[in-house]
């Protein structure tokens, strides 16, 4: 459709795909750590601390490409 107005913004920039990538890296690490500990009976590892640090730096991650995003539309 011509009068789509999703389509006919620009696309993201390269800034935003590469943190939202990173950050889902971040949260699919956690999620595999915590199956793989439940799961399979994983040693803990820093008794769950790097679960958290991966979930932690994926939230700030998705917040500065949601951030970044917001600039780049205001231009």
């Amino acid at each position: 459709m011509q009068n789509d107005p999703f389509r006919s913004r620009r696309p993201a920039p390269r800034a935003v795909s590469w943190t939202q990538s990173i950050a889902l890296f971040c949260f699919g690490g956690s999620i595999l750590l915590e199956i793989g500990q439940a799961q399979w009976h994983w040693p803990v590892i820093g008794r769950g601390w790097p679960i958290l640090g991966l979930d932690v730096v994926g939230a700030v991650l998705m917040a500065t490409s949601l951030g970044l995003f917001w600039a780049a539309r205001r231009r």
